[in-house]
């Protein structure tokens, strides 16, 4: 029905063509591709009277109540006929609209899933690369040609790894620097880009260099310019790695915004694919080290015999998903000397009862050998209490993750463990990049939930995830916000380890949570390790209050490096930015408490009143109350504050008040008499004394406050 209305529409004005606009998503139907005019005609639309036509030379635009159309022709026709006919049918053409971009997500859905599955299938193909962008060219109908781009570290550029539409001895020769072009600009800011007409793209292409630019016109043949193009970053835990570029040298259809997205969702999977297979070509290359060592030691039968059962050994762990701590029993089984196995935090993940006795050198992380160990991805020899420490990195894409730990008293350790032990370490760094992979991609999903969440708006999209979860918009919600206490962070501690320190605090949310038996979310953004914690409708909101209380005390008494600030239970998943809110505010006062690291709202008692008070609020508080001894000591040069408020801070205790400001008690009776004329008050009056105490601690408060502005 909706297709013959189209039609119709068409025959009756003689039209070249429709073009049907929901006016609240600014989504569109037509049967060509316009680049530049919806918005204008959305912009006119929403100028014009609803239910009226006006002509904008060969188009003419009608405001409907959801829907604008624009007929586009060059026949005059009857207008209040057509507003009469698009207004009894506005209801067709807004369902027309519905189902045409519902069949566009289910061709998007049938295309992300059709090339998903060829670069799963294919990822361990000699020139996987080009299958890649020859897939992502086939899924996208507009595009004709493109590139595919990956940093190059080394240089510091971008090296087309792969093409499609262009001659090869051209583009080979290109190396965009990280802004440079379209898409070194996309690579350097990692937002895609879509632009569209030979005059956008040419003027966005001034920017390369002129080797480059000569070298693109050698590949592009005779066509030059494309009419349009896309570039998307190729994103891989927050870092960019490269950029896939699609262009269309054909004047219709243009790549539209559709197609952006459609390629921005293929980039998440095209960057994990690229990853995966380097990690693969990496365990391969280290495989094949370790191999060529096995050979050498094949004149000796026993020690070719047991290496090779070792290997064995840990190849079907860890293929059988016996995970970190199966390898390292594995390891404990085939290897006749103590050892010990730490993280990059040295938190040990296994220590066998020998190595338990023996223990690190002081300074461990700051030991010459322990850092050549770190920046050379070698095994390091220290001596150490009459014996040899040997010290293995296990190593993780961009940082160590850990160490083993080898505690050895003879020289044949070197020709008959270490390749055991190498090989070890590199299983377990293949398993511990694994598994961070996997922990990574649940982050970031969890972190992209919650961050929808935040917003407050109530999102469909939103709600389901939630509920795939267990959470549920009806319930009670509660957040506990966490990041490193610099005070725990010890001199030691390398900055790479940063993460590592984060993710430990995650283990005890994770820990508090599971203990607890409470229902939520446990995550990282970039400003904190947090706890999205739900409690049902139905238990009521004292019981959330009740557990809440209960997770304080748990995370007090936890030995993880953290500073937490904990929200009020809210009701509704979607008023849990008030709860964010609470917490980040309890986070802030802890910066005043370096002996206090968790504090919740709920419990904050005095903290409170600072808490729900602007800072604006609380200067003038500190100035109605003490603003008169201020200007005394600003006048006379003086410091009576300084004496009321240890005066303040101990009590009225004349002895700890005395020592503290080292004066005689004559000397400190005088000076309290005198602030309390200044200030008119009487410290023996409850009143007064009370609002002193109050305007003292808040000024003290709003110091350390400054100070951290500073």
């Amino acid at each position: 029905m909706e297709k013959e209305l189209l039609q119709q529409l068409k025959a009756r004005y003689r039209l070249e063509d429709i073009v049907i606009v929901d006016k609240h998503t600014r989504t569109s139907v037509s049967e060509k591709t316009y680049t530049d005019s919806i918005p204008e005609w959305v912009s006119l639309s929403l100028r014009m009277e609803e239910g009226t036509i006006r002509e904008t030379g060969d188009r003419w635009v009608y405001n409907g109540e959801d829907v604008m159309v624009v007929l586009i022709g060059r026949h005059k026709y009857d207008e209040g006929a057509a507003v009469s006919f698009l207004k009894e049918h506005e209801a067709w053409l807004k369902l027309l609209l519905h189902h045409t971009n519902e069949q566009k997500r289910k061709n998007a859905l049938h295309v992300l899933t059709g090339v998903s599955h060829t670069l799963s299938s294919r990822m361990y193909e000699e020139g996987f690369l080009q299958i890649i962008l020859d897939s992502v060219v086939d899924a996208v109908t507009a595009a004709d040609s493109g590139f595919l781009f990956l940093y190059d570290e080394k240089i510091g550029k971008l090296l087309v790894e792969a093409a499609v539409g262009f001659r090869d001895f051209g583009y080979k020769k290109t190396r965009l620097k990280p802004g440079e072009g379209v898409s070194g600009r996309v690579f350097e800011s990692g937002r895609a880009s879509l632009l569209q007409g030979t005059g956008s793209i040419k003027e966005a292409m001034e920017t390369m260099s002129a080797f480059n630019y000569e070298h693109y016109l050698e590949a592009a043949e005779e066509r030059s310019i494309p009419e349009s193009m896309l570039s998307v970053p190729l994103l891989f835990h927050k870092e960019t790695i490269g950029v896939l570029t699609l262009d269309s040298f054909r004047d219709h259809p243009y790549l539209t915004e559709h197609d952006l997205h459609l390629v921005e969702a293929l980039a998440d999977h095209i960057a994990v694919v690229i990853m995966h297979a380097r990690l693969y070509r990496q365990e391969k290359r280290q495989r094949e080290a370790l191999q060529q060592t096995h050979l050498a030691l094949r004149k000796e039968h026993e020690t070719m015999q047991r290496t090779t059962d070792f290997h064995h050994r840990l190849t079907n762990v860890a293929a059988s998903g016996g995970g970190v701590q199966g390898i390292i029993q594995t390891m404990k089984t085939m290897v006749r000397y103590p050892f010990a196995v730490y993280d990059a935090l040295l938190k040990p993940l296994f220590v066998d009862e020998e190595a338990g006795e023996k223990g690190l050198p002081d300074r461990f992380l700051s030991h010459d050998r322990v850092k050549k160990v770190i920046k050379m991805n070698k095994w390091q020899q220290i001596a150490h209490a009459g014996e040899q420490l040997v010290v293995l990195p296990i190593t993780g894409p961009v940082s160590v993750w850990g160490f083993v730990c080898v505690w050895i008293d003879s020289a044949d350790f070197f020709e008959n463990d270490i390749v055991l032990f190498e090989y070890g370490t590199t299983v377990l760094s293949l398993e511990l990049t694994k598994e961070d992979s996997i922990r990574e991609a649940e982050q970031q999903a969890k972190g992209q939930l919650v961050e929808g969440i935040l917003t407050g708006e109530r999102d469909p999209v939103v709600e389901v995830q939630a509920s795939n979860l267990g959470l549920y918009p009806a319930d009670f919600y509660a957040m506990v916000l966490c990041h490193v206490d610099p005070d725990k962070m010890g001199e030691e501690m390398m900055t790479v380890n940063s993460r590592r320190q984060r993710e430990e605090i995650g283990d005890a949310l994770e820990s508090v949570v599971t203990k607890l038996e409470l229902n939520g979310i446990v995550s990282m953004n970039r400003s904190y390790v947090f706890a999205m914690i739900s409690f049902p409708e139905s238990e009521g909101k004292g019981s959330a209050r009740q557990k809440m209380k209960a997770l304080v005390h748990m995370l007090e008494r936890s030995s993880a490096p953290l500073k937490a600030g904990v929200g009020r239970v809210h009701k509704n998943l979607f008023q849990l930015n008030k709860s964010y809110a609470d917490a980040e505010k309890c986070i802030q006062v802890l910066k005043t408490k370096p002996s206090k690291n968790v504090m919740s709202f709920v419990d904050a008692g005095f903290y409170r009143f600072l808490l729900q008070n602007s800072e604006e609020d609380l200067s003038l508080y500190v100035s109605d109350f003490l603003g008169p001894l201020m200007r005394y000591d600003k006048e006379k040069n003086n410091d009576m504050l300084h004496t009321l408020i240890t005066y303040v801070r101990f009590d009225k205790d004349l002895k700890k008040v005395t020592k503290e400001l080292n004066i005689h008690h004559n000397t400190l009776y005088y000076r309290i008499n005198r602030v309390q004329e200044i200030l008119d008050v009487t410290f023996d009056r409850f009143d007064d004394w009370f609002n002193v105490q109050l305007a003292c601690r808040v000024y003290e408060y709003l110091q350390i406050e400054e100070r951290d502005v500073r």
